[in-house]
């Protein structure tokens, strides 16, 4: 597993995207700073999706996610958050239409906090959970993991298999977000992927994968 600091550096003034390289942003969604800002860069489409939540702490987190994830974007291509456009594949995974670049990105949520991938020229995706030790697993597990994962779910010892399933849970979750499919009925895949545990905050399971294994990661925490 790769521990990183539990307090993230603030990112640099000036950001550099090589070749090689998979940033990756820690966003606190419950700052009451970030509700505004973030409302205004979204579109009317992405505000009308904010409507429909029923409870308002999680349209409040859905707001500040993605005007988060607009504003780190445009860091990197120079234009106005509202600017951008999107599209999302046959399985949800959005990417970027306007303005045309090789950036790639992908953005998950869970509870608090926000996890914010950017690269360039390859495919990555992130999972990131809540910990729920009292979660009903099994039944989860026996329907979406291979017998390998399986195996090692039930292999760990009892009062360590919680926190093991979110583990195997955000390393499947990463590398499907990355391959643009779904859960249900995955294929296969022939691409060569690698995956990363990660640790962001305590309570919480994290992954990232990847195209390859020639990546570097840096990471920083988001703020206005």
């Amino acid at each position: 597993m790769i521990q990183l600091q539990p307090n993230w550096p603030a990112a640099p003034d000036r950001i550099d995207l090589a070749q090689g390289e998979i940033h990756l942003w820690k966003v606190t969604l419950t700052s009451p700073r970030t509700q505004g800002a973030c409302r205004a860069v979204l579109s009317a489409a992405e505000l009308t999706r904010a409507a429909r939540y029923h409870f308002s702490e999680d349209a409040e987190r859905f707001i500040a996610s993605r005007g988060a994830a607009r504003m780190i974007l445009a860091r990197y291509l120079a234009c106005d958050p509202a600017d951008l456009e999107f599209r999302t594949g046959p399985h949800g995974k959005p990417f970027i239409v306007h303005p045309f670049v090789d950036i790639r990105f992908n953005v998950s949520h869970s509870r608090d906090l926000a996890m914010i991938a950017v690269t360039r020229g390859r495919e990555v995706g992130v999972d990131l959970e809540w910990v729920q030790p009292d979660i009903a697993f099994e039944p989860i597990a026996d329907y979406y993991f291979d017998p390998g994962e399986n195996w090692d779910l039930r292999s760990a010892p009892e009062e360590k298999r919680a926190t093991r399933f979110f583990e195997l849970w955000t390393r499947k979750e990463a590398r499907l977000k990355a391959e643009g499919i779904g859960l249900a009925g995955a294929p296969a895949s022939r691409a060569s992927w690698s995956v990363r545990q990660l640790e962001l905050a305590e309570g919480y399971s994290a992954a990232i994968a990847s195209e390859g294994a020639d990546w570097k990661l840096a990471y920083w925490e988001w703020s206005l």
